[in-house]
């Protein structure tokens, strides 16, 4: 009787986790599925952990095995996340940095000496505050074209350059969720578009982005988009910033940010092609993120 509980119970968890990881995929529809997104494929790797020990307890080894080797598959998915690849297998010729700076952060000097190791062209900053704000003021030698939306003054985003900006007052988002300027680079100009989304549901993440990008501009002239999305990048979410800018994921996509030790990919760069690498945290609860890409080109519907 018992054992017969037992693998009903390991069936139920099976479709459960199926279904989890089903409903992953419908985040268009509404937030709350966009919010199971963000684990979709830990479900993926349950409902067959499950299956494998229902096949090895009923004696099908073959099955077993066969599930075994899907499961050890398809580890390395969601580092793709269905994306087409191509093309982003060599650095592009923009270096970009990203960082989630935590608005307490007073390390800024740590900040400061890993931005210059590495010479970006563009820096993306999330939750710039009064603590942090010098930062903006260490790079200006190297890169003096800056802008900030400041939203709550402790929460703010910039965008520092080294090419000139179109207009030092940007594109702001009503509340924090996406900043834009245009950025006069070396091979023609392109958007910059900052990211820091609020949480995914039940918080405001899909209002207030729904709110953001009625305010952004065409992108006849291409984009590199870059920050802290606070979802993953194979969320409904990113996946709408990605097609308005005609932008995707840079690879490797890897983790950022530890909530309550679960590894998520937050910090994001996405561009048409490129090369990412994970920076320290420097005093901050997230890591950097640099990538050499290339901007997105052309109106994105015509790509």
């Amino acid at each position: 009787m018992h054992l017969e509980l037992a693998k009903r119970n390991l069936i139920a968890l099976a479709a459960l986790s199926g279904l989890l990881f089903g409903l992953g995929y419908l985040g268009h529809l509404h937030p709350f599925f966009d919010a199971l997104a963000i684990g979709r494929w830990a479900a993926l790797y349950g409902a067959l952990f499950f299956l494998i020990v229902i096949a090895l307890w009923a004696g099908r080894t073959l099955v077993g095995a066969v599930l075994c080797g899907a499961l050890a598959l398809i580890v390395i998915i969601p580092q793709s996340s269905g994306n087409d690849t191509s093309g982003e297998s060599s650095a592009g010729s923009v270096r970009v940095y990203t960082k989630n700076l935590w608005y307490a952060n007073r390390e800024t000097n740590l900040v400061v000496a890993d931005l210059r190791a590495m010479a970006p062209d563009l820096v993306f900053l999330q939750e710039v505050s009064a603590h942090n704000k010098s930062i903006m003021d260490g790079m200006r030698a190297t890169l003096p074209h800056q802008a900030l939306c400041p939203w709550q003054g402790w929460n703010g985003m910039a965008i520092l350059s080294r090419w000139p900006l179109a207009s030092t007052a940007p594109i702001c988002s009503p509340q924090r969720s996406v900043m834009a300027v245009l950025v006069a680079g070396e091979e023609g100009p392109f958007w910059a578009i900052g990211v820091h989304l609020q949480q995914p549901w039940p918080d405001v993440q899909w209002s207030h982005l729904e709110q953001a990008l009625a305010k952004l501009p065409t992108f006849s002239e291409g984009a590199i988009v870059a920050g802290d999305f606070n979802t993953v990048p194979w969320s409904a979410a990113a996946r709408k910033i990605g097609d308005i800018t005609g932008t995707r994921p840079i690879q490797p996509i890897q983790a950022t940010f530890h909530m309550r030790g679960i590894p998520l990919p937050l910090d994001q760069v996405w561009a048409s092609g490129g090369r990412a690498q994970v920076r320290p945290k420097a005093g901050s609860d997230h890591h950097g993120v640099v990538a050499d890409v290339w901007p997105s080109r052309g109106d994105p519907s015509e790509q």
